[in-house]
């Protein structure tokens, strides 16, 4: 049991680096938005991960514990469960930090940027798949001690209707995204695209 609580200290600890790299990113966006729409967009965001950093710096030193003491891991002591429930909402941020770095993409897309979004967009989806089956674990450990209220996305809730989810987002497929982006971001940088003869192309010959 402890090796899981290693393994999301690991991952806690990616994904704060991340997000520090991440708010690097935004803060000229935010300071030189060309108007308040733009300016409240990046805002937003930044300010979600913000609050999400300041739960992780709150969250990791407690997993220390936990790592080294396993007497303290009982579903009746009320401070593990609070923790438990912590890692389970980390869940959710893993999720939403997914998505902000998507977004993110759009826009820095063709920008000096790009490559350390795609990297830690790559990681944060691996880790948001790897986090599932730890809280099953921890949830049938602990007598489901593991599943916070309002820690399940819209994507992956049954009662939500399907046209209102993002289907690379509602299972493996967002490891598999991640494989893909890898695999692209392999090939954009070992080559340059050959230049194909196309109809239009050949109009203008």
């Amino acid at each position: 049991m402890a090796a899981h609580f290693s393994e999301l200290k690991d991952m806690f600890i990616r994904t704060r680096e991340a997000i520090n790299d991440f708010m690097a990113i935004l803060t000229p966006r935010i300071e030189n938005a060309k108007d308040d729409h733009e300016r409240l967009y990046y805002h937003h965001i930044y300010e979600e991960e913000e609050q999400r950093l300041d739960r992780l710096n709150a969250l990791i030193p407690k997993l220390d514990f936990y790592i080294d003491n396993d007497g303290a891991r009982s579903a009746d002591n009320l401070e593990f469960v609070r923790l438990l429930q912590d890692i389970s909402l980390e869940k959710f941020g893993l999720h939403n930090f997914l998505e902000h770095l998507d977004l993110a993409l759009f826009s820095f897309k063709e920008t000096e940027h790009a490559e350390n979004l795609t990297r830690m967009r790559n990681i944060t989806a691996d880790d948001y798949q790897s986090i599932k089956p730890i809280l099953n674990t921890l949830n049938e450990e602990f007598d489901g001690a593991a599943a916070a209220a309002g820690s399940v996305p819209t994507d992956e809730k049954e009662d939500v209707a399907d046209h209102l989810k993002i289907e690379k987002y509602t299972s493996s497929a967002s490891g598999q995204q991640s494989e893909n982006h890898q695999k692209e971001a392999a090939v954009s940088s070992s080559s340059k695209p050959a230049k194909r003869l196309t109809v239009g192309s050949l109009k203008n010959i």
